[in-house]
């Protein structure tokens, strides 16, 4: 394969952080302010002893915390049952359907080996992406195995995250095109590293780059 395209999920085709919002709201409304504050202190003790969002997890702990609860069917299924596809941002299908034009897009997300998986699949990204799909609790630990799984010439990385980008150009150096799509509250992080190749302010924005820029040639 001429160019394989790697393209994150949270912050970068989906609006992770309006979904996150929309489950608060729920919770808020079914718990009350303190067993919902409860509930996003289990998140991030879950999310420091894991090193990473686990929503199942986190659902698992507040049930032991709260075993007496009327409501825990409805927290799990403000959590579980999101139609994540009305999170997706506008044309996000169809730059993966551009991408399929220029070589072969794949998912490579962060996330839980539960949740995270669930969430690409209902958001249509499972399908769009025809099954190529990598998660990871930390990818950019992983590159090495992305590469074996996806062969390529040329790799084009796709991310909200600039320090993300930066250590990718690190691995893979000249080998790689990075894109930093500056959606969500990482979008004015900075990064220690090598800046990104190409920035845009929306994932939509990707179908306007010259495919010349994508493969390399314009760097």
């Amino acid at each position: 394969m001429a160019s394989v395209f790697l393209i994150d999920v949270d912050n970068t085709l989906l609006d992770n952080d309006r979904a996150k919002a929309d489950v608060a709201r729920a919770i808020g409304a079914l718990m009350g302010p303190d067993r919902a504050s409860r509930f996003w202190s289990l998140y991030e003790e879950v999310r420091a002893d894991c090193g990473v969002v686990d929503y199942p997890e986190t659902l698992r702990r507040f049930r032991r915390a709260f075993p007496e609860e009327s409501r825990l069917s409805d927290v799990d299924r403000a959590v579980l049952d999101i139609p994540f596809e009305r999170y997706l941002y506008p044309r996000a299908l169809d730059v993966i359907g551009h991408l399929w034009r220029l070589g072969e897009p794949a998912i490579l997300s962060d996330g839980d080996r539960v949740y995270q998986p669930m969430k690409i699949e209902r958001a249509g990204l499972l399908l769009a992406v025809r099954g190529n799909v990598l998660v990871y609790e930390h990818k950019e630990d992983h590159l090495a195995e992305v590469q074996r799984r996806f062969p390529a010439a040329h790799y084009v990385h796709i991310d909200d995250k600039a320090a993300l980008l930066a250590r990718t150009r690190a691995s893979l150096g000249d080998r790689v095109t990075t894109v930093h799509v500056r959606q969500g509250h990482y979008a004015t992080e900075g990064s220690s590293g090598a800046p990104p190749d190409v920035v845009v302010e929306r994932i939509a924005d990707v179908l306007t780059i010259p495919p010349a820029r994508l493969s390399g040639a314009g760097r």
